[in-house]
């Protein structure tokens, strides 16, 4: 039964189903298809395991569907990969033979040879060229993973490349993703300015109907799984649409469920759900949240253990309350809270009040449920309809 399970889990890998993203999809496609769309070059940004190299891949994989030239590259080596690809290697050799005479008369076949070498470089011009001689595609379009990690003259030289290729009007597009922040980043270095004008879009956890679909979508390809709706409600609320925590509890639900089979079928209850939530909650604790929040100081860690203490039933936090939990005035936390937002850990909630964009911080920071009140995860979830 445990070949039937199409959850896939694996930490930054390509799922066997892909689900949600609708509006992040329609908008690559608006891009592809429109030759005059502002949005030829744009970020796809977010968390840990929210599930932006999956998206990458997507928009990727639309783009070949359409007649596109992909070039899809991780952080290193970023550039030269580019260069390797448009070029077919890292240099090119061209032979050259003719047959001089003398008072017509033949002295020998002569030939040459000359080799021109791609540098970085290059990109500017090969990339023109391809642009420019396109027979069989529409365009190109180039996908950067992990931007953050690439170095400043690897970005500066890509992103200047891809702006001179545009404001000549050739079929480019450049699709950066990366960590929050990405694009401040990226846009802070002299060759890149011109990508402060590209659009941002940031993901996360997805909206309840999203991830209820989601969950039935894959469902639907395993038919000897028996799922009633009551479960894919309680895998909502557990994972709160986050990708990599969706992932974890469905994979490990099925797995458990197929040990169990009756009449060739496996029955997913919430009970049995219920028992792999610790597993899937430790798994989302030790690849996403513990490499977000043990990275962050001690300011604005205990800012955010103070919004998990005041935290109201359905999510909102009050941020004068925040400040009295730590014994301070609130101009003198402000500055912590806004720098959380940034980094989009949590987000404005109305007048004075904002929420976490990550499910489970307050089990990563307080662990035992008992140490502090229970909130309701439908009620927290379902403000996000």
């Amino acid at each position: 039964m445990a070949s039937n399970n199409l959850f896939t889990p694996a930490f930054g890998g390509l799922p066997q189903v892909f689900f949600g993203r609708k509006d992040e999809l329609d908008f690559a496609q608006a891009a592809l298809d429109n030759a005059n769309s502002p949005h030829k070059a744009f970020f796809i940004t977010g968390n840990r395991g929210c599930g932006k190299t999956t998206l990458l891949e997507r928009v990727s994989r639309l783009a070949a569907e359409r007649s596109w030239k992909t070039i899809d590259v991780h952080s290193a080596h970023a550039t030269q990969a580019i260069i390797e690809t448009l070029a077919g290697g890292t240099a090119k050799t061209v032979e050259k033979s003719a047959k001089p005479s003398a008072l017509d008369v033949s002295v020998g076949g002569v030939s040459s040879s000359s080799t021109t070498e791609y540098s970085e470089a290059s990109l500017g011009r090969l990339l023109f060229e391809r642009c420019s001689s396109l027979t069989i595609h529409k365009g190109v379009i180039i996908t950067v993973d992990e931007i953050q990690k690439v170095p400043e003259g690897d970005a500066e030289n890509l992103c200047s490349s891809v702006q001179l290729a545009l404001r000549k009007g050739l079929p480019v597009m450049l699709v950066l993703a990366g960590l929050p922040g990405s694009k401040e980043k990226v846009a802070s270095y002299p060759g890149c300015t011109f990508m402060q004008r590209a659009f941002d879009m940031r993901i996360g956890c997805m909206q309840v109907n999203e991830t209820i679909e989601a969950f039935e979508s894959v469902f639907r390809r395993m038919p000897h799984y028996r799922v009633s709706d009551d479960v894919v409600w309680e895998m909502g609320m557990f994972s709160q649409g986050y990708p990599y925590l969706m992932q974890l509890v469905g994979y490990y639900a099925a797995e458990r469920a197929g040990e169990f089979t009756t009449g060739g079928f496996a029955e997913i209850d919430i009970d049995l759900v219920r028992s792999v939530e610790p597993i899937a909650l430790e798994a989302y604790r030790e690849n996403v949240l513990s490499p977000i929040l043990s990275s962050l100081s001690a300011s604005l860690s205990g800012y955010l253990r103070a919004m998990c203490e005041v935290e109201e039933a359905d999510g909102k936090v009050s941020s004068g309350a925040v400040a009295r939990q730590l014994g301070k005035r609130l101009t003198q936390v402000s500055s912590y809270r806004q720098r959380l937002i940034e980094r989009r850990l949590i987000e404005p909630d109305g007048q004075g009040y904002a929420r976490f964009l990550l499910p489970h911080v307050r089990d990563y920071y307080f662990g035992d449920a008992s140490k502090i009140e229970h909130k309701d995860p439908e009620q927290q979830w379902n403000r996000r309809r």
